[in-house]
């Protein structure tokens, strides 16, 4: 994966939820989903300091970003 224009070596679980964040931020209603899916498996299943899955700076990203991606669906919802 590359971060910044360098070559950085990720876990697959922690490339794909950068991969779906990118996603959702372009407007993708499905990555969106899947995002608000992990982030309230997240803060059900909140593991030790140690053996945190996701770091703070993307569950944050997540946190932020999730009240907009549920107005942006909600918006769509009525439409159809």
């Amino acid at each position: 994966m590359r971060e910044d224009g360098k070559p950085r070596r990720v876990t697959k679980q922690r490339a794909l939820i950068k991969s779906m964040l990118a996603k959702a931020l372009q407007g993708d209603v499905r990555a969106a989903s899947v995002l608000l899916a992990l982030h309230a498996q997240e803060k059900r299943d909140l593991p030790d300091a140690q053996n945190q899955r996701v770091d703070d700076a993307e569950l944050l990203l997540v946190e932020r970003f999730a009240p907009r991606a549920l107005k942006s669906l909600a918006r769509k919802a009525t439409r159809t």
